[in-house]
């Protein structure tokens, strides 16, 4: 018996180890990757011209923030404010964001979070969410980045959310409203695409989306801070 613990216990052990090992080559990975610039040669458009855009962070999980006037798509048939329960008068940016559907639904703040819920994500079981809020003109989170990308850039970037959200590539058709769900009321929740995982995180999914309309950005983000780095240097702010 003895003995029988001696090897259980060297092997749990051994577990360790190497568990320890991968998420020290994740961290070290993550932050080496996320330094490094993809699209860096990208040109920016000039002065004034353009589209605005933005990212949003609460430290965790970034949105994108994109105008609801614009000449490539129409936000409200892809996403009717009216799926929210209260929408403000006048919206000027949409937020979007990607993730877990059950952790999205279920942990509005982290005093939400569940153990359970949280391993399934990071073992992708189960689908994915698009969380979209309105906000008025002129409306800014306290980690917000705005900096202006190419009409062409912007068009890539739209045709990406459309894709999350499984809809036509010209955006006419409404996506699929999770219904019961919103956060502050000024939001609602959608079916997507994908899978969420270690690789392909929330802030992942914001970085594929500019990294594929040709936009400066990290080579990989699990967290916001590349993002927002790498936005900032577009906007001449570092």
């Amino acid at each position: 018996m003895a003995r029988l613990i001696g090897r259980l216990g060297k092997a749990l052990g051994l577990v360790v180890i190497v568990l320890a090992a991968a998420a020290g080559a994740y961290v070290g990975t993550a932050w080496g990757l996320g330094r490094l610039a993809v699209n860096a040669d990208a040109e920016p458009p000039a002065a004034g011209a353009g589209i605005e855009i933005g990212l949003s962070s609460n430290g965790a999980h970034t949105n994108l923030h994109l105008p609801v006037v614009n000449p490539v798509v129409d936000w409200f048939a892809v996403f009717p404010p009216a799926n929210a329960p209260a929408p403000p008068d006048f919206v000027g940016t949409v937020s979007v964001g990607w993730g877990h559907r059950d952790f999205y639904l279920t942990t509005p703040t982290w005093d939400d979070f569940r153990l359970s819920t949280g391993l399934r994500a990071v073992l992708g079981i189960g689908p994915s969410a698009l969380h979209v809020a309105y906000w008025p003109p002129g409306w800014r989170a306290t980690e917000h980045q705005a900096f202006r990308v190419s009409e062409a850039a912007f068009r890539r970037l739209v045709a990406y959310v459309l894709a999350a959200a499984s809809v036509d590539p010209a955006g006419t058709a409404p996506a699929r409203l999770i219904p019961g769900f919103s956060y502050a009321g000024n939001d609602a929740f959608y079916e997507a695409a994908g899978r969420y995982s270690p690789i392909l995180t929330c802030n992942e999914w914001v970085r594929r989306a500019l990294a594929d309309a040709g936009i400066r950005t990290a080579r990989w983000a699990v967290m916001p801070d590349p993002l927002l780095r790498h936005a900032a240097a577009l906007a001449g702010d570092s």
